[in-house]
């Protein structure tokens, strides 16, 4: 028979190597880690799909607004998701037409929200646009315009994004001087992102020459594994003809209605998704970012 006081312990053996490592969490059931994450934007939401900002014929001059007429009678043709607020429609035939307020574009004392050439929106009011972000499992792909990496790189973005990883895309390859070795640009920018943290991987692309695209798209599908993918960026980064270049590298079938790409800084003002992905998972081009 075996010793006294080796039975008790020959019991419990079983269920001592059932447990983790000391300090350790047993990973979650693959079923569960991969399970469909909620929409961000409800998919009964009817938007402007230049903005993203929920279409509505009551307040002038705040995002979304219609045309009272115009709006009833998209809405008794079931159009509304087939159309662009009345901002987008300008901005679309070239208007300039500010939408954040800030610095000089602030609103005196008195002054309307919308009031002409004073914008619709906020940075405070962008920023919590993107809040959600931080609680939720996602791949950040992170634009940063080449010629210009000091004023674009958003150095407080995981303020909005939380732990989540980033895959940084350096933009307009092609307005580097002739000559530039882009492998070196590529570790220079790795470099430089170090105060950022949780960068995957670097990528240099060109939307106007579609050098590196191929390669970058390659690199999102691979990290995404099944989560949600958001392009972000700052203020001319390029973003709206990045992910016009992106789509048809990721997806079999472009949307026919894409977001508005327009010379104004800050035509996105909400979360635009995009069915792109199969399993539920979206891309969402978002709200250029404030965080300097």
């Amino acid at each position: 028979p075996p010793p006294p006081g080796l039975v008790p312990f020959m019991i419990l053996l079983p269920l001592l190597l059932a447990l983790p490592p000391l300090g350790l969490r047993r990973p979650a059931p693959l079923a569960r880690r991969c399970a469909p994450q909620v929409a961000l934007v409800p998919r009964n939401r009817v938007a402007c799909y230049g903005c993203g900002a929920e279409l509505q014929a009551d307040v002038a001059g705040s995002p979304g607004y219609m045309e009272p007429e115009r709006y009833e009678m998209k809405r008794k043709r079931r159009q509304l998701r087939e159309t662009l607020c009345d901002r987008c429609r300008r901005l679309s035939s070239g208007e300039i037409l500010p939408a954040v307020v800030e610095g000089r574009l602030k609103r005196p004392s008195g002054a309307a929200v919308g009031e002409e050439g004073r914008g619709i929106t906020t940075p405070e009011a962008l920023r919590g646009v993107l809040l959600p972000l931080r609680e939720r499992p996602a791949l950040i792909a992170l634009l940063v315009d080449l010629t210009d990496v000091a004023g674009t790189l958003l150095p407080r973005v995981r303020e909005l994004v939380g732990g989540n990883p980033i895959l940084l895309i350096g933009t307009k390859l092609d307005l580097l001087p002739r000559g530039t070795e882009p492998e070196r640009v590529a570790d220079w920018l790795r470099g430089a992102a170090r105060k950022i943290g949780g960068v995957v991987d670097v990528h240099l692309v060109s939307s106007k020459s579609g050098d590196g695209l191929q390669a970058a798209a390659r690199a999102l599908l691979a990290e995404r594994r099944g989560r949600d993918l958001f392009l972000l960026g700052a203020a001319n980064v390029g973003k709206s003809a990045f992910l016009q270049s992106l789509l048809p590298l990721v997806s079999p079938a472009t949307p026919r209605h894409l977001p508005l790409s327009a010379s104004t800084p800050g035509t996105t003002l909400s979360l635009l998704p995009i069915d792109c992905f199969s399993g539920g998972a979206q891309l969402y081009d978002t709200p250029r970012g404030h965080l300097h």
